[in-house]
């Protein structure tokens, strides 16, 4: 990143980190306006920091500047036969590159998860569940899968890159709900897999130029039928995380974003669909409204 665009990145994270996380998304929204690259900047920032704790503890600055240096590095390395571009986005649960397929002659998504993770066993499962998640799904409102490749020591989903706009609202109503019956009819494919999202947010959705919506990440997506047979999943009991993250604990596991979380998710209790339904309505008001549902500073 050029040293200008590095220090107003740098700017922009502090600003942010100044103000409650569930405004940070409509402050980014109005600083960097349509610059999308900044913006994503911006976030992985907030990511790192988030992963790292409290910034009285642990040199974020610098760590995040390794970060940048290392996805600086990645830019021309082969993932078989995939070239990486540049940096997309990235967060808790992985990174997300854009690549040329050198094969086919066409950009794709490569996901990966984060070098800290990068061995983790369970983190490992995690994104070769999401692999086989996504080939369940054969759907023109999900982003497709196109493959999975092994490469140093690392797995990298190969994902359908998805070019258009986050959502963002206040939308007309009309546009709203062209928007949410696609989102819906998204989630209906999932649920008659028997998959939950468990993280469905206006980040998760993208609007392609075409006006197709696609729903992404499905990184936290979890089985709730095995072998035909009905299975609750269950969230286990954990002690309250910071707001504003992607979380899980030690002892057990809450996943999601809260502001989008059902009260049984956001409790630790089993889930079904109805979480996403529960999301989803939190997704539509958004979108009419331009503010979140659920205020976490209350």
């Amino acid at each position: 990143m050029k040293h200008e665009r590095w220090r107003r990145a740098e700017e922009l994270f502090h600003a942010a980190l100044e103000r409650a996380p569930d405004e940070r998304q409509a402050f980014l929204g109005q600083a960097c306006g349509e610059d999308t690259e900044l913006r994503l900047q911006v976030e992985h920032l907030i990511s790192i920091d988030q992963r790292a704790g409290s910034r009285l503890e642990r040199p974020v600055i610098e760590e995040v500047t390794a970060a940048l240096d290392a996805d600086a590095a990645l830019e021309g390395a082969q993932v078989g036969p995939y070239r990486i571009l540049s940096l997309l986005g990235a967060g808790g649960m992985g990174k997300v590159y854009r690549a040329r397929d050198t094969k086919l002659g066409r950009d794709v998504a490569l996901k990966t998860l984060p070098p800290e993770f990068a061995r983790n066993p369970e983190r490992l499962a995690r994104l070769r569940r999401e692999a086989r998640t996504l080939a369940s799904l054969n759907h023109p409102n999900v982003a497709a899968i196109y493959g999975l490749e092994e490469s140093g020591h690392s797995d990298w989903l190969v994902l359908e890159l998805v070019e258009g706009q986050n959502l963002r609202g206040p939308l007309p109503v009309p546009d709203a709900l062209r928007v949410a019956r696609q989102i819906a009819e998204a989630l209906e494919a999932a649920h008659e897999k028997g998959i939950v999202h468990r993280d469905l947010k206006l980040a998760n959705v993208r609007v392609t130029q075409q006006g197709r919506v696609k729903v992404l990440d499905f990184g936290l997506a979890k089985a709730v039928w095995a072998e035909g047979q009905p299975q609750a999943t269950n969230n286990q009991d954990v002690t309250r995380p910071p707001h504003g993250t992607i979380f899980e604990s030690l002892a057990g596991r809450i996943m999601g974003t809260p502001g989008y979380m059902s009260p049984e998710q956001a409790q630790g209790r089993e889930i079904d669909n109805r979480t996403d339904i529960w999301a989803f309505g939190c997704v539509l008001y958004e979108l009419l409204t331009a503010r979140p549902a659920l205020s976490l500073a209350s």
